[in-house]
């Protein structure tokens, strides 16, 4: 019973690992071997930030000054690329390690 979970617990851990090396991987590749694909999607999360700055100052009126600033100030739209691109590769590495029988 302990070896199995300690045995899960790896596994999740060296998913992760993978994850995030292969969601760099594919930042950095985007970033210098297609520059005009990565100027477009970083145009695109721009303007996800925008529209969700949009919901908050009409959901959370008082505080959306303040929330803007906080999270998505200083996240930019370089780093919400980066998150959607590690869902991207998370959602595509998941089933196929499942398929594997890795998980």
């Amino acid at each position: 019973m302990l070896g199995r979970a300690l045995g899960r617990f790896v596994m999740i851990a060296v998913m992760l690992v993978l994850e995030v090396f292969l969601t760099m991987l594919v930042y950095t590749a985007l970033n210098l071997y297609s520059l005009n694909a990565f100027g477009y999607l970083v145009r695109i999360t721009s303007s996800v930030l925008e529209g969700m700055k949009s919901l908050l100052v009409v959901m959370l009126p008082g505080q959306a000054n303040a929330a803007y600033a906080t999270l998505f100030g200083e996240l930019g739209p370089k780093a919400i690329l980066l998150l959607l691109i590690g869902l991207v590769v998370a959602a595509l590495l998941r089933p196929l390690a499942g398929a594997l029988g890795l998980k």
